[in-house]
């Protein structure tokens, strides 16, 4: 995640698994936060699916 659209596309991809999800990234660290009712599983899927490494 390099740009403020980077992070539009993960939270967007969260948010479509999740609509009431709460997506938070931070730039500098590269680091995003998300509460959502999904599972991890769930979520890293649809970050990967996106384009992004989950770590």
């Amino acid at each position: 995640m390099a740009c403020s659209a980077c992070a539009n596309t993960i939270a967007q991809a969260v948010k479509t698994l999740d609509p009431a999800a709460v997506v938070e990234a931070d730039l500098k660290t590269k680091l995003v936060k998300i509460q959502t009712a999904k599972s991890e599983s769930e979520v890293k899927f649809a970050i990967e699916t996106a384009g992004y490494p989950v770590i």
